[in-house]
C-alpha cells in the first residue's frame, strides 16, 4: 500500500530550509528534536553543554550504546546541520535527508493530510475526477509530476511534487464540482475529505499574511 501525504506550506519556506538563516535554522533544529525524540523524551529540554547547537541535538538522536550500524534512512544530528547549511548531501545520507526534510515540512506546515493509495488507486481516482469534469491538470498525478527543484537526489519509492497556492484553491473547486458524478463510495469519501482539507488554503493564507509568512502552497510526498 502506498501513501500520499499532503502539506500546506509555502514552497519558498521548503526551499529555504537548505542554507537557512540562523533564526530559522534554530527553529528547525527544535522541530527536528521533537520529530525524532526517542519515546518518552518528547518535550524534554535538550542539554546545553560546551558543544554548542549540536550538543543540544546529541541526547535526542543518541542511539543505543554499541549500535554498530547507522541507518541510511534514520536522520542523525549531522544530517540536520548539512541540510540547514545547504551543504552537499552524500548519496548514503539522501534517504535520511528526505525523511528529515518531510519531518521539518510537517512541523511548520499549516495543515497536513494522509491518504492510503496504491499506484493503481491513484490513477483510478484521477480517472474518476476526470469523468466528473475535473481538468487533468488538477489531478494528483499532475501534482506529483511538478517537482520541487531541490538540490537533493531523488530516492526510489518516493515522489515529491507541489502546486502553487492558487492551484490548490482551484483543485478544491474542481473536486467539489466533480464529486457528484463519482459513483464509487470509497472514491467519493476520499475526494470529499480531500476537498474539505483543500478548503483550508484560503483561511490559512489569511493567517499566514497576518504573520508575515508566505501563503501556503500544496506539497505532496508519495511513498509508493
Amino acid at each position: 500500500m502506498g501513501e500520499l501525504r499532503l502539506y500546506a506550506i509555502g514552497i519558498e519556506e521548503v526551499r529555504g530550509m537548505f542554507g537557512a538563516p540562523p533564526q530559522v535554522a534554530e527553529h528547525l533544529r527544535a522541530v527536528a528534536q521533537r520529530a525524532f525524540a526517542p519515546p518518552g523524551m518528547e518535550g524534554r529540554p535538550a542539554a546545553v553543554g560546551r558543544g554548542g547547537l549540536l550538543s543540544k541535538l546529541g541526547p535526542i538522536f543518541k542511539r543505543v550504546p554499541a549500535t554498530p550500524v547507522i541507518s541510511p534512512t534514520q536522520p542523525e544530528p549531522h544530517d540536520v546541520e548539512v541540510l540547514l547549511a545547504g551543504a552537499y548531501v552524500s548519496p548514503d545520507r539522501t534517504g535520511a535527508t528526505w525523511r528529515l526534510l518531510e519531518s521539518l515540512v510537517q512541523g511548520i506546515a499549516w495543515g497536513s493530510m494522509r491518504m492510503g493509495l496504491t499506484a493503481q488507486e491513484l490513477d483510478d481516482l484521477d480517472f474518476a475526477l476526470a469523468r466528473g469534469g475535473s481538468p487533468a491538470s488538477d489531478g494528483l498525478r499532475h501534482l506529483l509530476n511538478s517537482t520541487l527543484s531541490l538540490n537533493l537526489i531523488p530516492v526510489s519509492g518516493l515522489t515529491v511534487g507541489w502546486h502553487p497556492h492558487q492551484k490548490a484553491v482551484a483543485m478544491a473547486l474542481a473536486y467539489q464540482s466533480a464529486i457528484v458524478d463519482i459513483k464509487s463510495p470509497q472514491q467519493r469519501d476520499m475526494i470529499n475529505s480531500l476537498t474539505i482539507w483543500l478548503d483550508g488554503f484560503l483561511p490559512w493564507a489569511q493567517v499566514a499574511a497576518s504573520l508575515g509568512r508566505p501563503v501556503p502552497d500544496l506539497v505532496a510526498f508519495w511513498a509508493s
